[in-house]
């Protein structure tokens, strides 16, 4: 069945600090059962088990650098049993596989695992279900948000992991030992994470919390982000009027669509400074375009290319992208009021132990203050309002904006740090 013994790496890097610790160590001696799939029959084999056992643990190698969308070079399993390794260069029916990830009576339990479940709607089409991302679930009980992998294990199963091999190149064939160790250390801990991070969540009433962020993950928008955004991640686009960003969307498109007949990232076929460019000038005759430097187009896509910039330029007013120069630029007050509701944010997460990272990020917080400062008048979504954010950090920031609650500046333990305090109105 092609099977292997790969040790555990527990044992003598183990830290044990007292009767807490003891308690989330795992088994040091045991051994961690390795398959390295080489036939259909082990494919199939291998789905049976992790849909008898309901979840498993999943992680892929991809490499996406010099290619429009990223090429699957290794999928790693964890089942209750044994680690797995699938192959996709060897000519075997992977459906059953990609599919175990978009079956929602399996739980499928990732580390930071947007980009690889994203992996799974490239080649099904379907999106994931029941996820459990451990990395969420760590933000949300106190702990880092990002956090590396070899941190997390570190921090929860007291478990050091050595890897090395972040840049190899998964695409040459045979694998090297050490590239197989990197990839079952990927995939090894899963489990065992989740288990103990499910407890925390649920000792401190999260889980509520833990399920709502992992519906984000059956959103088929995380994984196929709408054009405007795309423009919008285009840096040098906000500079750009209507008319100009209706060129550039043009112009986004044409990249995306001969970017994906050549297999190419779409920043190889027309860099952003050169789109932005473009599309602010509105060139539409060749020889405009070949004076550009850096440009790498063949004469018969240039002249796609100027033919794109005159159906851009065509477009009536109703049809042209959103500008940003339309007042949803900061104003000066917003700046300063961004800044008080990320200090209030920040203070309470540390106070309840939520990971800042997690509650929120400039984009949510800058909605949040266009939502009192500009009403039904903001076009963005006012993130921090809604759902858990809502009842806790959201919650904090509309106290304070709203006046029920005042910031305070107090020493605690010989350390300067805010306190929300009840305001009072009135006499002294």
């Amino acid at each position: 069945m092609g099977y292997d013994r790969i040790p555990n790496t527990r044992g003598k890097t183990q830290r044990r600090t007292g009767s807490r610790d003891k308690e989330h160590v795992h088994d040091t001696g045991k051994k961690t059962e390795l398959l390295r799939v080489s036939s259909q029959q082990q494919v199939e084999e291998v789905c049976a088990e992790i849909r008898a056992g309901g979840r498993f643990g999943f992680d892929t190698e991809f490499v996406m650098e010099d290619r429009y969308e990223a090429e699957v070079c290794l999928i790693q399993l964890a089942s209750s049993k044994r680690v797995i390794l699938v192959d996709p260069f060897l000519d075997l029916d992977l459906g059953p596989v990609w599919a175990l990830v978009s079956d929602a009576a399996i739980e499928t339990v990732v580390h930071a695992g947007a980009e690889d479940l994203g992996q799974c709607v490239q080649h099904t089409g379907a999106v994931p279900r029941k996820v459990f991302d451990v990395q969420v679930a760590a933000g949300l009980v106190g702990m880092d948000y990002p956090i590396s992998l070899q941190k997390l294990v570190r921090s929860v199963l007291k478990v050091h992991l050595r890897k090395s091999r972040t840049l190899t190149d998964w695409r040459k064939r045979p694998l090297t030992d050490a590239q197989l160790r990197y990839a079952v250390k990927d995939v090894q801990y899963l489990l065992p994470l989740g288990d103990e991070l499910r407890q925390r969540l649920e000792r401190k009433k999260r889980m509520a919390w833990a399920e709502e962020e992992f519906r984000k993950f059956e959103s088929m928008s995380l994984y196929r982000r709408a054009d405007e955004e795309k423009l919008l991640r285009v840096k040098g686009t906000g500079a750009l009027d209507g008319r100009q960003l209706a060129i550039a969307e043009a112009l986004l498109s044409w990249r995306e669509e001969v970017a994906q007949k050549a297999n190419r990232p779409a920043r190889t076929v027309l860099r952003d400074h050169l789109l932005v460019e473009i599309a602010r000038h509105g060139f539409q005759r060749p020889e405009e375009v070949r004076e550009l430097r850096g440009l790498n187009l063949s004469r018969r896509h240039i002249k796609e290319l100027c033919d794109v910039v005159g159906k851009g330029k065509a477009l009536p007013f109703k049809d042209w992208p959103k500008s940003d120069r339309g007042g949803q630029s900061e104003r000066p007050e917003e700046t300063i009021l961004v800044s008080l509701a990320s200090a209030v944010i920040r203070d309470y997460c540390l106070e309840h132990h939520i990971a800042y990272g997690l509650a929120a990020n400039k984009k949510s917080i800058t909605a949040l203050v266009r939502h009192y400062t500009r009403g039904h008048n903001s076009k963005e979504p006012a993130e921090l309002l809604n759902g858990w954010r809502g009842q806790t950090a959201g919650a904090a920031v509309d106290d304070v904006f709203r006046g029920r609650r005042g910031v305070h500046v107090i020493t605690d333990r010989e350390k300067y740090r805010l306190r929300l305090v009840p305001e009072h109105h009135g006499g002294p």
